[in-house]
């Protein structure tokens, strides 16, 4: 007998069960390849040395990332490509899948394997890259598929759920490889006695809050299950980094040099999902009080009333796919400690299907004051809604029988 279930509950959640299918099969049918906003060096008429000078690199992918769409993608003969980021989100996804009765252990070993395909070339251990060159107005300069310290976190953290959930005991070594990589390749942009922060790749030394926390939250997962006291006291040290730089309203500039002193969502969620990760695996509570402050901060710089994430806190537009699933991963977990969490998620969720869902499954870019860049990104937008999407089901819990008759529907 099938237990008594919410009806209100069971109508948001078959509207979020379709949104996820109709998701998965776009990213399925195009095989988890697609376009980026920074792209647009992966063009054959833009293979040269000169778009890769400092200058015309930064023109070309600006452009690429804030007014080109696929029409111009296409007409430059750009691919589109597998990024390994994308496929650890995906990865992650169908963890979470699995966890709520779907049957996805053909496609989570196919992701392992691509992501084994995919990783950096010419490193000693397991980490990962972006499938494009690029260039940033600060600075940042990055090859093809050279490692950084954000996709590594994402693809080493797919991996471990991989293990968790599958039991796959080859994912569980990827991952602790990539945690050797994390304490060994990624520079010490600064350390005292008792804080840290780990650089973005092993080329620079960065002070960016977020990159630095997520590092340090693969650490304290490697370490607590291992028992490796070193990996522990790297990962307390960057923490202590990260609530340092918090400030007194409860956010984070993205990092500490003059240059680097915006406030985003997206990455401000980092920061304190970090904090949480942090403390549900080692049971540290010393960063708590940063963390409630900065969660509430959260919830009151960067939504509007109608539950529309912002991409800075001090202007609405543009409204941003990124920033919309991040919002719902935020809630999602913070709903272990916060009642009223899973409301917000379920009312930002509401928002995104009505403002940013495209009627064949996938999700638009960006949502200007007066106009919507409906470009489909895979990474920037496919993957991170169909991990956030999936983390919405399973924060939900609904009971199994339930979910079944929902799917069977």
């Amino acid at each position: 007998m099938v237990p008594a279930v919410d009806q209100s509950a069971l109508s948001e959640s078959s509207r979020l069960l379709q949104a996820l299918e109709a998701l998965r099969t776009w990213i399925q049918t195009r095989q988890f390849a697609g376009y980026e906003p920074f792209d647009l060096l992966n063009s054959p008429y833009l293979s040269g040395e000169w778009p890769r000078k400092a200058v015309p690199a930064i023109v070309l992918i600006q452009a690429g990332k804030r007014f080109a769409g696929l029409r111009l993608r296409q007409a430059l003969k750009i691919r589109p490509s597998r990024n390994p980021k994308a496929l650890g989100l995906c990865l992650s996804a169908y963890c979470d899948l699995a966890q709520t009765g779907h049957d996805v252990s053909a496609e989570a070993a196919w992701l392992k394997n691509e992501l084994i395909r995919l990783r950096s070339p010419h490193e000693a251990e397991y980490c990962w890259g972006y499938d494009w060159d690029y260039v940033s107005l600060r600075g940042t300069r990055l090859a093809a598929f050279a490692p950084n310290c954000i996709a590594s976190y994402f693809c080493a953290t797919a991996m471990l759920e991989m293990h968790s959930i599958f039991a796959d005991a080859e994912a569980l070594e990827i991952a602790e490889s990539a945690a050797r990589f994390v304490a060994t390749r990624l520079n010490r942009s600064f350390e005292s006695a008792d804080e840290l922060c780990f650089s973005y790749t092993p080329n620079d030394k960065t002070l960016i809050y977020n990159s630095s926390a997520l590092a340090a939250v693969l650490l304290a997962r490697i370490g607590a299950l291992r028992g490796d006291e070193e990996y522990l006291s790297l990962a307390h040290k960057a923490m202590v980094f990260l609530e340092r730089g918090q400030l007194p309203s409860g956010g984070w500039y993205y990092g500490r040099l003059r240059r680097q002193s915006w406030i985003d969502s997206f990455h401000t969620s980092y920061n304190l999902c970090a904090l949480l990760d942090y403390q549900r695996i080692t049971g540290d509570r010393a960063f708590e009080q940063a963390m409630l402050l900065g969660h509430r901060y959260y919830q009151a710089a960067f939504f509007t009333r109608e539950g529309a994430p912002k991409y800075f806190h001090n202007r609405t537009f543009p409204i941003d796919i990124h920033a919309c699933s991040q919002a719902l991963l935020h809630f999602s977990a913070f709903s272990s400690i916060d009642p009223h969490a899973l409301q917000l998620a379920w009312k930002t969720f509401h928002w995104t299907m009505r403002n940013m869902a495209a009627p064949d499954g996938a999700f638009y870019y960006q949502r200007h004051r007066f106009w919507t860049n409906r470009a489909p990104y895979m990474r920037w937008g496919q993957a991170w809604m169909l991990r956030a999407l999936a983390k919405l089901l399973w924060a939900s819990a609904l009971p199994g029988p339930a979910l079944s008759a929902l799917r069977d529907r």
